[in-house]
């Protein structure tokens, strides 16, 4: 008893709290290429999250790919994240498509307090393009699920299923910058007997690539009636296949690092951010497939 109400005390702190005054389906960073690179994404090409990241990003892709992640937000024991993603390429004027499964878990003595799944649906199609840029657009369908396990005093929360939208814009200009942009749940979805307002943000940035092998990123993040976060990042490939990350963000402050390995097609991401304040570091882990055409 005494570690389930310690649990939740310390789910309220953190905003993941099943509890009607805290908010559900919190910012969460879905592979360790991200993880490793300042948390930002909404301006990379590539991989197998842009459902979730920026459906925009997916109209340019040429090779298909899926992927798997796994992290304990701030090494908690009790909790557990998980995501996979995949980008299909259908073909000229048709765009690409993408998936992105979620799930969040707090979970005491086999008894899940808390289970939160995302569904995404993407579709990303070209608007214009020519030799040296092109402007992609996206949408993504999110259905998202919460199931609350009974309360210490023995009440029944419920559970309860919500659609969100999301649309994103990627802009390549002479294949070396991309500028992205994304609304978050631009349809204010609601959720619970309460109906609590999923969280709404604006997140736009760019990515440049100076040189082969090179990239950097900067990106800022504007929750609805939160601080604007800012995240930059870095990637550099130091050997072939070997890919080393770096990054910073504000509001908390915190730093990352990251690496990837890829061979044949397979590839190996690890990410890692501070806590930012008293919470501990976290380390996130991720395998990505990816096959046919050139990646991006």
């Amino acid at each position: 008893m005494l570690r389930k109400l310690t649990i939740l005390a310390v789910l309220a702190a953190l905003g993941l709290s099943a509890a009607p005054s805290q908010a559900f389906f919190e910012n969460t960073v879905m592979d360790g290429r991200a993880r490793g690179m300042g948390e930002s994404a909404v301006a990379v090409p590539g991989g197998s999250y842009s459902a979730f990241y920026n459906p925009g990003l997916l109209a340019g892709r040429t090779a298909s790919t899926v992927g798997a992640s796994y992290v304990r937000p701030f090494r908690l024991d009790f909790t557990d994240f998980f995501a996979v993603g995949a980008a299909l390429p259908l073909g000229g004027r048709y765009g690409s498509v993408g998936f992105g499964l979620s799930q969040f878990k707090v979970n005491h003595l086999d008894t899940d307090l808390l289970k939160e799944t995302h569904v995404a649906f993407s579709h990303g199609i070209s608007l214009f393009e020519d030799f040296h840029s092109r402007i992609d657009m996206g949408y993504s369908l999110n259905v998202y699920q919460v199931e609350q396990g009974e309360t210490v005093s023995g009440i029944d929360p419920g559970s309860d299923t919500v659609l969100g939208v999301d649309f994103g814009m990627a802009v390549t200009l002479h294949k070396r910058t991309v500028l992205g942009f994304l609304v978050k749940n631009l349809n204010n979805p609601m959720i619970g007997v309460d109906e609590e307002e999923l969280h709404r943000r604006l997140v736009a940035g760019v990515s440049y690539a100076p040189y082969d092998g090179v990239v950097t990123t900067f990106e800022f993040d504007n929750e609805l009636g939160e601080d604007v976060q800012y995240h930059g990042g870095v990637e550099m490939t130091i050997i072939e296949g070997f890919t080393l990350r770096g990054g910073v963000i504000t509001g908390p402050n915190k730093l990352t690092a990251g690496f990837g390995y890829e061979l044949q097609g397979f590839s190996l991401d690890y990410g890692f951010a501070t806590g930012g304040g008293t919470l501990d570091s976290t380390h996130q882990f991720g395998l990505n497939f990816a096959w046919g055409g050139e990646a991006p």
